[in-house]
This record gives C-alpha cells, sequence and structure tokens, in this order.
C-alpha cells in the first residue's frame, strides 16, 4: 500500500504504540470471540432480526469537513435514503455550491444530476459510485459484520475513554493489499461501538461516535468526529465532523 506499508506492517505484528490509543503490548487471555464481541454489539445497536427487517431507512446527514488549520472547507446537509428489500434502492441528496445535487443508486447502476442534469463523465459517476457504496457500507455497520463475507478478528485492546476496549479487525475474501482496513472499537461493558480506526491507501482516519440517536428499535450515531493520524498514530487534525438525525425506519 502505498505510503502505509509501515503502518500496516507494525499493525499486524502488534509493534506500533498509538500515542492516544495506547495499544496494549499483547492481547490479554479472554474465552471471549471476536464475532461474539460484534454479536452483543449487534444486539446493543438494536438487533440482528430487527434489522433484517428493516425494508427502509431514510435519515438527514450534515457533514462538515475541516482543512489542516481548522478552517471549513466544505458543509454539506444531505439526506440518505436505502430501500433494501426488495432491492438495494439509495438515494443521497444535497445542495452544493446553489446547485441540487442527486446520486441514485438503482438496478444496480449509478445515476448522477446536477440541477437536474444527468451527469456523463466516467470519473464523477466513478466517484459517484464510492460515494453510494461507502455511505451504504457505513449505515449498515455493525449488523452487517455478522455476514458471511466478513471476517472478523480480534487485535490489540486499545485505551479510550479511560476503558481497554476491543478492537475487532474485519477483513473481506476479496480484500488485496490496497484495500481499506477496518478496526471497530466496541465498549467493553456497553458493547457499544465507540469508536473506528480506517487505513486507507492515503492516510488512516480514527472516528469517535460521540453520541447516539435511539428515536427508533435502533441505537444509531447521532454525532461523530473523525480525525487525521499521522505515521506513529498521534491526531493531526479534525478532518470532519458528522450530525445524523431525523432517522425513519420502514419495516417489511
Amino acid at each position: 500500500m502505498k505510503g502505509m506499508i509501515t503502518i500496516k506492517t507494525l499493525l499486524k505484528t502488534g509493534a506500533i504504540c498509538f500515542g492516544f490509543l495506547l495499544l496494549s503490548s499483547c492481547q490479554k487471555e479472554t474465552n471471549i470471540t471476536a464475532k461474539q464481541i460484534v454479536e452483543k454489539a449487534v444486539d446493543v445497536h438494536g438487533g440482528l432480526t430487527n434489522w433484517k427487517n428493516v425494508k427502509q431507512l431514510s435519515f438527514d446527514k450534515t457533514v462538515t469537513l475541516f482543512n489542516e488549520d481548522g478552517s471549513v472547507e466544505l458543509k454539506t446537509e444531505q439526506f440518505q435514503l436505502f430501500q433494501f428489500q426488495p432491492k438495494l434502492f439509495v438515494k443521497l441528496e444535497w445542495e452544493q455550491n446553489g446547485q441540487d445535487m442527486q446520486i441514485l443508486f438503482e438496478n444496480d447502476e449509478v445515476s448522477k444530476k446536477v440541477n437536474d442534469s444527468l451527469v456523463t463523465d466516467e470519473d464523477e459517476l466513478q466517484r459517484a459510485e464510492n460515494a453510494v457504496f461507502a455511505a451504504h457500507y457505513v449505515v449498515c455497520q455493525p449488523f452487517e459484520l455478522l455476514t458471511s463475507e466478513a471476517e472478523l478478528s480480534l487485535d490489540e485492546k486499545v485505551t479510550f475513554n479511560n476503558k481497554e476496549c476491543y478492537v475487532v479487525k474485519v477483513k473481506y475474501e476479496w480484500d488485496d493489499i490496497d484495500a481499506d482496513q477496518w478496526f471497530y472499537i466496541i465498549d467493553p461493558d456497553t458493547f457499544e461501538v465507540v469508536a473506528n480506526q480506517v487505513i486507507l491507501t492515503d492516510h488512516t482516519s480514527w472516528v469517535e461516535n460521540l453520541t447516539y440517536d435511539t428515536t427508533t428499535d435502533f441505537k444509531f450515531n447521532a454525532h461523530r468526529k473523525s480525525y487525521r493520524l499521522n505515521e506513529v498514530g498521534e491526531k493531526t487534525y479534525l478532518r470532519a465532523e458528522y450530525f445524523y438525525e431525523n432517522f425513519d425506519v420502514i419495516y417489511e
């Protein structure tokens, strides 16, 4: 992976100590497995049975991106809708620079409109497709971690919020050396997913789940902050802040 091989290697060997994460030098002996931890987290966040019965989920998401100096790069208010049954349908809508933007995933195809004009540029459509699948991946967690495609393993514990938390690493059979690496930080007492660490090709992000929405049968994220990490795992700056509200769940 470009620029990240050293970090990946250290993570795999457990030789790295993230400054504020305080990775332990060795995993303590425990009988609990990664799958059991995720199962408990899924139960806390609403339960797999409830999740499997969801036909449609929608909410409003506010995203603020920051530059390294703390100035605002971009702020958007986005409406997201996911229809899971009978076939996946995704709608993302927002306003940007005075223009109405819409991305649809329908019948296994992605389309994008700007002020009702269809986008035909292949690079733009590829970015739109990436946005759809990224949004879908995030909204389906931690529930979809229990699918057969996800390989779960325990990584070194981290100290976060004054607790030694479980770290579950997720891998998929199609992953190559450049695939994003996801780590789920799970509270040992509440089994809430309290943070994520994501290693991408050009940077590493640390995302903290600060508050949760409980207006539905689920415990969804309500406020998150994403930080960029340097090569030794220290926070360098706040990259993004997310707010989620107006959740609506429709069952089959």
